[in-house]
């Protein structure tokens, strides 16, 4: 993947302009084509791509908005929305704008538990971007796929 000059435009920004606040890139050095096609392999040996993860994630944000407090969802999932006030932009500046809130999810099977902000759902469909290493918000394609139990 060739990163343009678009793409390290983003970058840029998301490392030491408007965006660094928010933590994008966390600690990872990598170029941002970088992050996003490695996160691209780990899904390959298993069959998904970056929109199968954000569509099982944009499940479980709709299911958890329906009612206030934990509640149990397929019988295994236990899920929990944490509303926050203020959006947050979309550092891909496609005019995107999502809510703060945080959704988190526990595979009752496992024990092992995931939690998404509103604009990680985005950015994984729209960007394949799972945010840098050490970043706040970092979704770990292949830990999601395991807990939320998505398979091809």
């Amino acid at each position: 993947m060739k990163q343009g000059p678009e793409l390290k435009r983003i970058e840029d920004n998301m490392r030491s302009g408007q965006l660094a606040a928010h933590q994008f890139l966390g600690t990872d050095t990598r170029a941002l084509k970088d992050i996003i096609l490695h996160d691209q392999l780990l899904l390959e040996p298993l069959g998904l791509t970056p929109q199968d993860i954000a569509e099982r994630m944009l499940y479980f944000t709709e299911k958890a908005e329906e009612n206030l407090g934990p509640q149990l969802i397929d019988k295994v999932f236990r899920v929990e929305r944490q509303e926050h006030k203020g959006d947050i932009p979309c550092p891909f500046a496609d005019n995107s704008q999502a809510s703060k809130s945080i959704t988190q999810v526990t595979n009752t099977r496992t024990g092992k538990t995931v939690s998404w902000s509103d604009l990680n759902i985005h950015l994984i469909a729209e960007h394949g971007f799972f945010e840098g290493h050490g970043a706040p918000f970092r979704v770990d394609p292949v830990e999601i796929a395991e807990v939320l139990d998505i398979k091809k």
